[in-house]
């Protein structure tokens, strides 16, 4: 019977000293979510930015076939869209390192007419 009392002891100081390092791991692990709830938000509404640019340069009508509409998505554009999306209040500073990411993985930096202030910043530096 001794052991049992000393086993269940063992088992409550343990539990105790457990206690606050398991809390400390679950407050972490709920802000990486939170953070990459953030980060999919913000990429989604740099996304639609930029979608939102490309249909308006593509609604554009053609009078002139030398003559090419150029794309512009603004940092404003994100934090903007951001807002009105997600209720979400975004720096300038994230909204143009995202927007500058997805102009890049989207392709779009390599055009000739891109119109953007994503990167006036990174020159700055």
């Amino acid at each position: 019977m001794a052991w049992f009392v000393g086993t269940a002891l063992a088992l409550a100081v343990l539990a105790a000293l457990l206690a606050p390092r398991l809390l400390r791991l679950e407050q972490e692990r709920r802000q990486r979510r939170a953070n990459e709830h953030y980060r999919k938000q913000l990429q989604a509404a740099a996304d639609h930015a930029i979608s939102t640019a490309v249909r308006a340069q593509l609604a554009e009508p053609v009078t002139d076939l030398h003559i090419s509409i150029p794309l512009r998505v603004s940092v404003g554009d994100v934090v903007a869209r951001a807002m009105e999306d997600f209720a979400l209040q975004v720096p300038r500073d994230q909204a143009a390192a995202m927007l500058r990411h997805r102009l890049e993985f989207r392709g779009h930096t390599g055009w000739p007419d891109l119109i953007t202030d994503a990167f006036d910043d990174e020159k700055e530096k």
